[in-house]
């Protein structure tokens, strides 16, 4: 039985201009990225000699692709944009060329993955202008609800106390300051 050769890694595409752009504008990222391959901040010119360097030098590319892929995808090889995002174009391209697709395969993954944001308010309140009162909290059938603990009992009657302590809806802070050393020594 031969063993089958592995495939020859996937050479890194050549970067276009607008994901240098974007790149550029990504502070974080930008931060990142200097600090895995200078051990500091960047510094005037870092993102040009970024590009001078990042086709020949496996190490720094490793290191634009590292730190990208940490701060911007969030240590995840991206399989598409996730739902609801809007990226720029540059963005989209870094997160192409992690994943090891196109551009135009990533958006295409991106946009067969479903992910429609519900509305937070249904479309009658949004037209009207009218808020819907809050629904009250239904209380939770007696063989679910705890049994009232000690340090329960003692919070309720320590709020109590901070309410009475209330002068027009206002809640002086040493009340509170002293609720909660109260709080911290149970």
């Amino acid at each position: 039985m031969s063993e089958a050769e592995p495939a020859a890694p996937r050479p890194f595409p050549r970067v276009p201009a607008h994901a240098w752009a974007w790149l550029q504008r990504s502070r974080p990222v930008l931060a990142e990225i200097a600090e895995r391959l200078t051990g500091g901040p960047p510094g005037p010119g870092f993102v040009d000699e970024l590009r001078r360097q990042v086709d020949a030098d496996p190490f720094v590319r490793d290191g634009v692709v590292g730190g990208l892929g940490e701060v911007a995808v969030g240590g995840r090889v991206p399989e598409c944009r996730p739902a609801g995002a809007a990226w720029a174009g540059g963005l989209t391209w870094w997160a192409a060329a992690i994943a090891g697709v196109t551009p135009a395969e990533f958006e295409a993954r991106s946009r067969a993955t479903p992910g429609r944001q519900r509305p937070l308010f249904g479309d009658e309140e949004a037209s009207s202008g009218q808020v819907r009162p809050l629904r009250p909290i239904a209380e939770p059938p007696a063989r679910t609800r705890r049994a009232p603990s000690a340090e329960r009992a003692l919070v309720v009657r320590a709020l109590r106390e901070l309410l009475a302590q209330s002068s027009g809806g206002q809640i002086p802070a040493s009340a509170v300051r002293q609720l909660l050393e109260q709080l911290e020594r149970l």
